[in-house]
């Protein structure tokens, strides 16, 4: 049976509940909701964790509570001491370059300016497989790029993506259930969505 990590990227504490850049948070808790598991405080690691099965896989949820910047400071030991692979790893976290509650899975690639994966991948290397969730491109060019990811949904934006959770978490296990390569031509395909008015 293969260990498989699910870790999603965002700022622990009720400050940066709803904001974009906390989409990584939000999806793994929806799927830990939906599979009807609870995360536990780990504070060897910092993170919460969350285990369960899917076929035949052991499935780990985490959300590192070490804040953004430093995602990936407790990772390496914590996938050590869970025995999981960092190749056997999937990073949710926000995507600036995608319209809100689109999606797309790659591998191998640099951080792309999100300070969260470049932390993950300093301590990890690039092997796993990253789950991108839009949060929309900034208003206007003047826009602080932290002040617009640390921003709050409007109340628009969060209904549009608690109807859309369905499908991300579908896309998310459908990612799990059958690897990198198939859900890539699959997901990547058929992700776009109608914004929301």
């Amino acid at each position: 049976m293969e260990r498989v990590a699910i870790i999603g990227l965002g700022n622990p504490g009720t400050k940066y509940h709803r904001t974009r850049h906390n989409l990584g948070f939000w999806l793994v808790n929806e799927l830990a909701q939906r599979e009807k598991v609870i995360f536990k405080a780990n504070k060897q690691y910092h993170a919460e964790v969350a285990q369960m099965r899917r076929k035949q896989n052991k499935v780990l949820l985490v959300k590192p509570m070490s804040y953004m910047n430093e995602s990936g400071k407790f990772l390496s030991p914590l996938l050590s001491y869970f025995e999981c692979s960092a190749d056997h790893a999937i990073v949710v976290h926000d995507e600036i370059a995608f319209p809100l509650g689109e999606i797309k899975v790659s591998r191998n690639k640099g951080a792309g300016g999100h300070n969260g994966v470049k932390s993950v991948l300093s301590s990890i290397g690039s092997g796993f497989a990253r789950f991108r969730v839009g949060i929309g491109m900034k208003p206007n060019p003047e826009v602080n790029l932290a002040d617009f990811v640390l921003s709050k949904l409007s109340a628009e934006e969060w209904t549009f993506l608690q109807e859309r959770k369905d499908y991300l978490c579908q896309s998310l296990l459908n990612l799990l259930d059958d690897g990198v390569d198939v859900a890539m031509n699959l997901i990547n395909q058929t992700n776009r969505s109608p914004k929301p008015s």
